[in-house]
């Protein structure tokens, strides 16, 4: 599938008491962060081609585990979760629309996954199946390994 541009645009990275100003950009694929600097502003600002900009830090979306929302002084922040357990947090200028646009592309993750989950629990209880129809194996064994993979 090919990569393409969700929504970009200002963004500041929380790091203890430290802001960093920068720019950021959310892809089908991919959270991806750079510091503002001039270089970087040419290389991301173009958005040509993604994967060969000079980024601070990229995350892909299926090692996100949730964005979440929080308060930072006066101020929303995003809270950006990885499966790892490091947390990336950053004030956005349109924080409604990020946080939109991360929820939506997490949920299509998640759905993907299930239905991978299951089509793969539905294989799995086929070919135990089909080797109890030839009689490979038998009723019991064939019941044991439904409970096993059905988690009974």
């Amino acid at each position: 599938m090919e990569e393409k541009i969700l929504i970009e645009g200002l963004c500041n990275r929380v790091k203890g008491a430290f802001v960093e100003n920068g720019h950021a950009v959310l892809t089908n694929k991919r959270f991806i962060y750079s510091k503002h600097s001039l270089t970087k502003i040419a290389a991301m600002g173009v958005l040509v081609n993604l994967t060969k900009g000079d980024f601070d830090f990229e995350i892909k979306i299926e090692d996100i585990k949730e964005v979440s929302e929080a308060k930072r002084l006066f101020d929303k922040i995003l809270v950006v979760s990885t499966m790892s357990g490091d947390e990336y947090k950053f004030f956005f200028t349109k924080l409604e629309e990020w946080k939109i646009h991360f929820n939506n592309l997490l949920s299509n993750t998640d759905n993907n996954q299930q239905s991978a989950d299951s089509v793969s629990v539905a294989d799995e209880l086929m070919k135990f199946k089909t080797l109890l129809d030839s009689g490979a194996i038998t009723q019991s064994e064939y019941d044991l390994q439904k409970k096993k993979i059905l988690g009974l």
